[in-house]
């Protein structure tokens, strides 16, 4: 990771992850609390790169607090686990960890919206092949990652609503990388990219299949912990408001936001018109949550843990959500 993202790789890695606190300084008012925060995939993948915008533009530094240094961390339950581990009381993390955590005793609740929806996975094929659509893909490969996996679930989904379920075969692969590479030897005719891999790639490909036909699901929420929300609410507001500002921020000035999130990143790991086409791709599908909690979206993305059994029965989102951080617009 380029030395501009600012994370510590031993924080990445879960070896020395700290909360710098509540720092006592001597000021004429008051002193603002110094802390580090933790954000899911940040620097690998665009989905949260609108903290970076944030972190340039000072969304994150106001009288009540200051953000040191925002702690990437891969997705799935290690999220969560991480933030309580080395503690810190405010993250971005995957709505499958934040719930999973609630479900399991953890005191964090969802305090406010990220990303809304499922497009940015889609799969692609050759350039060659003449695959344009799901139902091209008949009697043919489609690689997902993992079993179980949020993508063999919506590949499952798309077969099933095209009535395809036993007329394309699914293949686990593990990892984009090794999903690419089967494409590009011929063991898949269809394998799974996110962005800003696309962005990179695009001239090698062309879409075979996206998920714009399903409805909204909310797939990543900031979460806070219960002490957070108690004892430092003017803290947690502030910290809602920073992803609000970086999320308008990137919709209404695309191309500046991706010139923020190279900068941030460095230019070796994200470069100029890699960002530009990555986040244009992305604010087009409306992408990101300014921070409305969509409980429609979160229910639709439990059933896809319903279906890889990770979670049985309802979920009582009244006492998962804390929506009182949110400006009132956006409070249901």
């Amino acid at each position: 990771m380029s030395q501009g993202t600012g994370i510590d790789r031993r924080k990445v890695l879960g070896l020395g992850v700290g909360l710098a606190g509540a720092s006592v300084l001597p000021m004429p008012a008051f002193a603002s609390t110094e802390m580090d925060m933790l954000v899911a995939y940040y620097g690998a993948l665009t989905n949260t790169a609108p903290v970076a915008v944030g972190m340039e533009k000072g969304f994150y530094e106001t009288p009540n607090v200051k953000v040191g240094e925002v702690v990437s961390t891969i997705g799935g339950g290690t999220a969560i686990r991480n933030m309580i581990g080395g503690g810190l009381d405010y993250g971005i993390v995957g709505t499958s960890a934040a719930v999973t955590a609630i479900r399991e005793g953890i005191e964090v609740k969802i305090v406010h919206g990220v990303i809304r929806t499922m497009e940015d996975l889609f799969w692609v094929s050759r350039s060659d092949s003449g695959i344009n659509s799901i139902q091209d893909l008949e009697g043919k490969k489609i690689g997902f990652t993992k079993p179980k996996s949020i993508s063999e679930t919506m590949v499952l989904w798309m077969l099933k609503k095209h009535d395809m379920i036993g007329k394309a075969e699914p293949v686990s692969l593990g990892g984009l990388g090794a999903g690419l590479a089967a494409l590009d030897s011929g063991g898949v005719d269809a394998a799974l990219i996110l962005e800003p891999i696309w962005s990179k790639l695009k001239h090698k490909y062309q879409v075979a299949f996206t998920l714009k036909e399903f409805p909204p699901m909310m797939q990543m929420v900031g979460v806070a912990t219960q002490q957070m929300i108690d004892e430092q609410p003017d803290v947690l507001r502030d910290l809602v408001t920073g992803w609000s500002k970086s999320a308008d921020f990137t919709y209404s000035d695309p191309d500046a936001a991706a010139m923020l999130m190279s900068k941030r990143f460095g230019e070796n790991t994200l470069s100029p018109d890699v960002a530009v086409s990555a986040v244009n791709n992305m604010a087009n599908i409306n992408y990101w949550s300014r921070g409305e909690i969509d409980v429609e979206g979160l229910e639709l993305f439990l059933d896809t843990m319903r279906q890889q059994g990770e979670w049985e029965g309802e979920a009582n989102w009244a006492s998962m959500i804390d929506e009182s951080f949110l400006p009132e617009g956006m409070r249901h």
